[in-house]
């Protein structure tokens, strides 16, 4: 029985891990970091709109605010291009379509509708497919003197079409930044 709950829990443990958002980082393994302590926002370029959800100048001002919050808040002072920060934060969004599916499931069912134990056993089988909006949040540092990308974090599905509140773009840039400055 001690077995038993033991597996369990490492089930339960690994479902959940599974549900943690997934960061990824990388970066310039020559840069500096302990050498930054200002830092400029820029608007990533105008281009033509991929997805007016994401493309949108809400999204944008709410990444903004979230960033400059989470680096102020971590003793970084927020200054203007003209100056000369020590680096320069800009994002890039891109969302895409994700088919999610349980794969085929079966159930097993007995009846015993007949006398003498005779019963039917009911085998239903299907998939459960879905469409969803998979958002994806990158977050460039670039060095404010040679403009160079220095380092970059990322997370997956952390917006929908459904859902882009300040809540959930602030909650995904806390975790892009936690990263941020990588420790040697």
């Amino acid at each position: 029985m001690k077995h038993l709950l033991t597996l369990l829990l490492a089930a339960v443990c690994i479902a959940f891990a599974g549900c943690a958002p997934r960061v990824l980082v990388e970066q310039d393994n020559s840069a500096q970091f302990s050498n930054l302590h200002s830092f400029a926002w820029v608007s990533p370029p105008p281009g033509p709109v991929r997805d007016p959800i994401l493309d949108s100048q809400i999204l944008e001002e709410r990444i903004k605010r979230a960033v400059v919050a989470n680096l102020s808040g971590r003793g970084y002072t927020q200054t203007t291009l003209e100056q000369k920060p020590d680096f320069i934060i800009t994002y890039h969004t891109v969302g895409k379509q994700k088919l999610l599916s349980t794969g085929p499931s079966f159930s097993f069912g007995y009846i015993d509708a007949f006398p003498g134990g005779f019963g039917s056993v009911i085998v239903p089988a299907g998939n459960n497919v879905q469409s969803r909006e998979q958002g994806t949040l990158m977050l460039d540092i670039i060095d404010g003197h040679s403009k160079r990308l220095v380092w970059r974090g990322w997370t997956t599905d952390w917006v929908s079409q459904d859902n882009y509140t300040t809540q959930a773009v602030t909650k995904a840039v806390n975790e892009i930044l936690a990263k941020f400055p990588p420790h040697p």
